[in-house]
Formats: C-alpha cells, structure tokens, sequence
C-alpha cells in the first residue's frame, strides 16, 4: 500500500521520526557536502585569504604581547585554540586567567574579560568564514557582519564554564581511558549542539533562543554526519591540548620568548580552527532550507463563565 492511500484522500501520510541510533543509520543527504568536501574548500577559502592569514597573525601577536605584559608564564601553545568554537576555546580561556590571577580570581575573569575577547574574535571569525564561502573572498564587511553573532559567542563561551565543570566530574567518576571517553563525549556532543548557531546568527539574524535551537534542529537532521563531523573536529583539538599539558609540542613551556616553531604550530592549529568554522558554514547554508522551523506552540484556550458553568454542571 502506498503512502499516499495510507494517508487518505490524496494526503502523504507524515513520516516518522526515527531514533539516535536510527538517525546514524540514515543515508547521507544528497543536499550536504561531504565532510572531506566541505573541509578542503574551506581549507582552500582561509589559507588563500591574506585577510584572513593577516588578521590571524596579528591578533596572535598582540594577544602574547598583552598576556605577557599582564605576567602570563606560558605555554604559549595554549593560544593556537583560541579560534576554535566556544565552548573548546573556554578550556584556553581558563587555563591563561588562572594563569594570570590564579583560581579565586581567574575564574571569573573568564567571564568578564577573556570571555568577551575571544567572544568577539570567535564572532568576526564566523563573519569572515561565511563571507568566504558565499561569495568566495574575504572583507572587511564580513567581519563587521560578524559582530551579528557576538551575543551567541559569548553566550556559548559563558555556556562552556559549565561544560568544563561536566567533563571534570565526569573524569573523577570514571579512571583512566574511561575519564578520557567521557570528556571526549561531553566535548562532541557541545560542539554537535551548538556550532552551527554562530553561522545562523550572521547569516539570518535570528535571535539567541531561534539561533540555539535551530542550530539543534540543523545538527539533528537525519543522513547529515554531523556527529561524525564533530568527533572528527573534537578529537584532533583533544589531542593537541593534551599534548600541550605534557610538553610535547611546540611552545608549551614556560617561556615569554617562544621559538620560531611555537609560532609556526600555533598559526597552522588556529587556521585550522577557522577552516573548520568555514566548513560549518558551508554545510549548513547547503540545507537552510531543509531545517524545520519550530513547532508552534498553542496557547491554553481561556475559560469562559458558559465553560465554567458547563463542566460543573457535567460534575
């Protein structure tokens, strides 16, 4: 029986919403770019943008320059994740302000000042990327554009000292490997829920709630690997911080001179970041169209006097 004689009178019959496991099981959407698509023609659209490569340098400097003069230590590796998305960039955020101020007053220059920083950067970041992908070069109207996305940055930043505490009880539950798999998993799941809000943001305008929950809904739609994508993203980040905490890679002793390598290291890791945030873009602007809006949600209807009268009179 087909689905429109299942439906009755000539209506498709709606079709039903499958799972988690199901919705990984799902074929791929014909309207997404492949990972591996998406990744290289962002890869192509950062690196060859000497606005992009320029203001990523910059920022780097004067940010060292700031840190260093305020009595940051180091690493100094710990910088080549301040582009990626909130809430992986509030893992640097944190560990440079209690660095500085130490814990009673570290945490909450997070919010305050480093959290407004990066949450600005992040946001012209998302404006640059969107704008390389739409029209294939990168402008100043693109990072003027992307102050849209400033509240949602730094709502997400502020969201990822949350994040960080999880991931913390969820390593003192577990020992070893298993400490690892469960940060790893409350990582991915924070970037598969909110990383397409920023791009929103820019690219609609929509507000805060509209931008977070549609992000949701863009991450869920079945046959669109974005939970792959962020476990692809995810571990990769992982890895490096890791690395840094145990001084394999460079610049991440303590040192207020880093070495030609540490600056080379933590350029490539950013314009990576800023690769991967144009790879977001590109994919969901492949299927804004495809996202469901919201349900809409019916308001209780009023009772009347009549109504009122009625249903005690049934009683």
């Amino acid at each position: 029986m087909s689905a429109v004689s299942r439906g009755g009178r000539g209506q498709r019959a709606p079709a039903r919403r499958g799972g988690f496991v199901s919705r990984m099981s799902t074929p791929p959407m014909d309207s997404m770019p492949p990972i591996r698509t998406a990744f290289v023609r962002g890869l192509a659209g950062i690196w060859s943008s000497p606005l992009v490569v320029g203001a990523t340098v910059a920022w780097l400097l004067v940010e060292w320059l700031v840190v260093v003069a305020l009595g940051y230590p180091g690493p100094f590796s710990l910088l080549a994740h301040v582009a990626a998305p909130a809430p992986l960039s509030t893992t640097t955020d944190l560990s440079v302000s209690v660095g500085l101020l130490g814990v009673a007053r570290g945490l909450p220059l997070v919010f305050i000042t480093s959290g407004l920083v990066h949450a600005l950067w992040q946001a012209i970041v998302v404006g640059l990327a969107v704008e390389i992908v739409e029209t294939g070069g990168a402008s100043r109207w693109g990072a003027i554009r992307g102050l849209r996305a400033f509240p949602i940055t730094f709502a997400i930043h502020a969201f990822g000292v949350a994040v960080l505490f999880t991931s913390s009880i969820a390593a003192g539950l577990g020992g070893g490997g298993l400490a690892l798999l469960l940060q790893l998993a409350i990582y991915v799941f924070a970037v598969w829920a909110f990383a397409y809000a920023p791009v929103i943001a820019v690219t609609e305008g929509r507000g805060f709630r509209e931008c977070l929950g549609r992000a949701l809904r863009a991450a869920r739609l079945p046959g669109s690997g974005n939970l792959t994508f962020a476990t692809l993203y995810v571990v990769p980040w992982f890895a490096t911080t890791l690395a840094t905490t145990v001084g394999s890679v460079p610049g991440s002793g303590l040192d207020v001179n880093p070495p030609y390598s540490a600056w080379i290291f933590v350029l490539v890791v950013s314009l990576f970041h800023e690769t991967v945030i144009a790879a977001l873009a590109m994919r969901y602007l492949a299927v804004t169209d495809e996202v469901p809006d919201a349900p809409v949600r019916r308001a209780p209807a009023r009772e009347t006097p009549r109504s009122r009268g009625a249903r005690s009179g049934r009683r």
